[in-house]
């Protein structure tokens, strides 16, 4: 065997290397939609709105620290105003390697917790649920943007700002249902969303702050029967995106993670966890407590949190989130908000079917009452800290297709290099 069929074998096996990288770079689509000219990303923080053909979206910027923060709410002046939103960080790890991290609030949903365990248990591929209804929050009479600020505390600055939904009508669907069969047409008083961003040394921090207004009116659909949610509980239900320019894994307690192959469908859980490789890069803290206004009463409650399999998403809301997000992904390129990273781009694919992580906050005594709740977001700029547990038996960590196909060829070619490698030096010998 000659030297250069073992170069071509050696050159083989560093191909196949690269080959696996690129496959794994991200859930990422081509873009299809438009650019987003609208947002000045050279700009420390702005906000403004990028029009869309049900009316617009309003958006915040910020970018400090060689991190950029991206957030999306949908809004319209025509009609009543679509409710959903969309946060998003872009950052750095060791090495310079770019990464995305993007947060939906997908659901929010009804559950009756029967086993008393905080969490809704739901297996909609075997149709054993305890989630009674998902909201459908259909569109809001009013709307309420509060503009991005920078704010000094200490020597720290702190960017807020804050998009407010008011006098929401909204619907009682059942989960197992195609969109449209429900129990009752709800009226809530208000969704408040707002924001916290700032950076101590290499950490950033979002801080967020979920006020949910208190049902105000109960209307049943089909019959006369009373709808009532008394001893009911609240969960909402978030998808993750991440894009990385090398691998990445979900954690969840300390081992890896991912939604679309988890048999468990709720893991409890206090918080969630993205790796680049081995690198610590993301954290998701859901909160202790959250605060229940009953009255004129104010109520402190332990909050509760679930890494969610993807068997565990109402599938009757599919398509209306499909119409929904995809405002957001013809707005979410990331070559074009982010210019300068390398290694990712293209356009954000923001579906829950293929999302690594799903997550529910839950919120145990709810009773149609108002809640208040800030859960915080962390990243971990140009971190080198190692996740202290990695993968250790079963196959839970994201790895695409391309990874099973190429590992055994690395091995393979491997082995026969090393082969034709010793072959060469004995023949070598022999000659001499």
């Amino acid at each position: 065997m000659s030297r250069k069929y073992v170069f071509i074998l050696i050159l083989f096996v560093v191909l196949s290397s690269l080959l696996y990288i690129k496959f794994n770079s991200g859930e990422v689509q081509a873009a299809n939609g438009y650019s987003v000219h609208n947002i000045d990303t050279n700009a420390e923080y702005t906000n403004g709105s990028i029009s869309t053909p049900i009316g617009g979206i309003w958006y915040a910027w910020v970018n400090i620290s060689k991190t950029q923060i991206i957030y999306y709410s949908l809004f319209s002046d025509e009609l009543n105003s679509p409710i959903m939103n969309f946060l998003g960080q872009h950052f750095q790890v060791e090495n310079d390697t770019e990464v995305f991290v993007g947060n939906t609030l997908t659901l929010i949903e009804v559950y009756n917790d029967t086993n008393e365990d905080g969490i809704p248990q739901a297996n909609f591929t075997s149709g054993e649920t305890e989630i009674a209804y998902y909201l459908l929050v259909n569109s809001s009479i009013g709307y309420e943007a509060t503009p991005i600020q920078k704010i000094l505390e200490g020597e720290i600055p702190h960017y807020t700002w804050g998009f407010k939904y008011y006098t929401i009508d909204g619907f009682l669907l059942y989960p197992e249902e195609q969109p449209g069969q429900g129990a009752a047409r709800v009226m809530i008083d208000h969704i408040d969303f707002n924001y916290d961003f700032y950076v101590v040394e290499n950490v950033s921090y979002i801080k967020t702050s979920f006020d949910i207004g208190r049902i105000t009116e109960i209307q049943p659909i089909w019959s006369e029967t009373p709808v009532s949610l008394d001893g009911l509980s609240l969960s909402l239900l978030f998808s993750t995106i991440t894009i990385s320019a090398k691998p990445y894994t979900a954690y969840v307690n300390g081992e890896p993670y991912n939604s679309t192959m988890a048999t468990n469908p709720a893991t409890a859980t206090s918080s969630g966890e993205i790796a680049v490789e081995i690198i610590k890069a993301y954290e998701f803290l859901f909160g202790e407590t959250y605060n229940l206004t009953r009255g004129e009463s104010v109520k402190t409650h332990e909050v509760k949190s679930e890494a969610a399999a993807t068997t565990s998403v109402p599938q009757g809301a599919q398509s209306r989130l499909n119409w929904m997000l995809a405002y957001f992904e013809d707005n979410l390129n990331i070559s074009d908000l982010f210019p300068a990273a390398s290694g990712i781009g293209g356009k954000v694919n923001l579906d829950c079917n293929v999302s690594a992580l799903l997550y529910r906050i839950c919120y145990p005594v709810w009773d149609g009452l108002m809640i208040q709740h800030d859960p915080t977001y962390v990243a971990y700029l140009f971190s080198n800290t190692v996740i202290p547990k990695f993968p250790s038996g079963g196959r839970t960590s994201r790895f695409p297709f391309s990874f099973f196909l190429i590992l055994p060829l690395f091995m393979i070619t491997t082995l026969l290099a090393m082969i034709a490698y010793r072959r060469l030096l004995k023949k070598g010998n022999a000659s001499v």
